[in-house]
């Protein structure tokens, strides 16, 4: 038994060494902050700006793959003056920025976000449209750079361009070896000054995955921070019909 698990951990070794930046870049992304496939979750948002003034917020989100492409699904609850906003995150075709849409109930209307406004904060946090269903570069833009230890886990280091659709010029992912949740994500500005920082705080397992339950988006320039909390994790009951814009308008 012994010499089974030790061949297993040499044959995981060996495999994550003939990872792609590409490849581990598009298993984080799967794994993001908002983006949980397959799973629904009720997340708690607290923003605390620069002269202490919180701000609470919270939502389910849902994800599922559809068509080979990620959709993810927020939809908030509180406070009273947020509830029932809903987002919708399709993710682009190959080579494409990812399709967001927005429903405002007091309008009773769902708008599309322009790519222009996705590098914009989402629902007045620290967090961009461009981020929830994205780790702010490009999979096929990303090199991997020598490893590196965060939070005491073993992390694949790799740099790329921010994508179109983002306010980021730069980002440095640093991915946990073991899980491939990003511990970590250092974004630059246009013109190559540090934007923000995302952290994650804590590692939970659930079945089989493992997720990011705390975690931390800071703004280094603004001096604002979200803190993302998971408060409860199921398998998600959603069918493919519930991501779709009509989906949003009914609730």
């Amino acid at each position: 038994m012994r010499l089974l698990l030790a061949a297993a951990l040499v044959c995981s070794s060996s495999a994550l060494a003939e990872d792609s930046a590409a490849d581990i870049s598009r298993k984080s992304r799967e794994k993001g902050a908002l983006n949980l496939v397959g799973l629904t979750a009720e997340l708690k948002l607290v923003t605390t700006t620069s002269d202490g003034k919180v701000k609470e917020q919270q939502l389910t989100s849902s994800s599922r793959t559809i068509g080979g492409r990620s959709h993810a699904l927020a939809r908030f609850s509180a406070p009273a003056g947020v509830a029932g906003v809903a987002v919708l995150t399709v993710e682009g075709a190959k080579g494409e920025g990812d399709d967001v849409s927005l429903y405002l109930p007091k309008l009773k209307r769902v708008r599309k976000v322009a790519r222009s406004d996705r590098g914009k904060a989402f629902m007045d946090t620290d967090f961009a449209y461009a981020d929830i269903a994205s780790n702010g570069a490009s999979d096929d833009d990303v090199t991997r750079v020598a490893d590196e230890k965060v939070e005491g886990r073993d992390c694949f280091v790799l740099k790329g361009k921010g994508d179109d659709a983002s306010a980021y010029g730069g980002v440095t992912l640093f991915i946990d070896q073991q899980t491939f949740v990003p511990m970590r994500v250092d974004y630059q500005d246009k013109a190559g000054k540090p934007l923000k920082r995302y952290r994650t705080l804590k590692l939970k397992a659930f079945k089989e995955r493992v997720i990011a339950a705390d975690a931390v988006m800071e703004n280094l320039q603004t001096g604002s921070k979200t803190q993302l909390q998971v408060l409860k994790l199921e398998d998600s009951a959603l069918g493919d019909d519930a991501f779709t814009e009509q989906a949003l308008e009914r609730g």
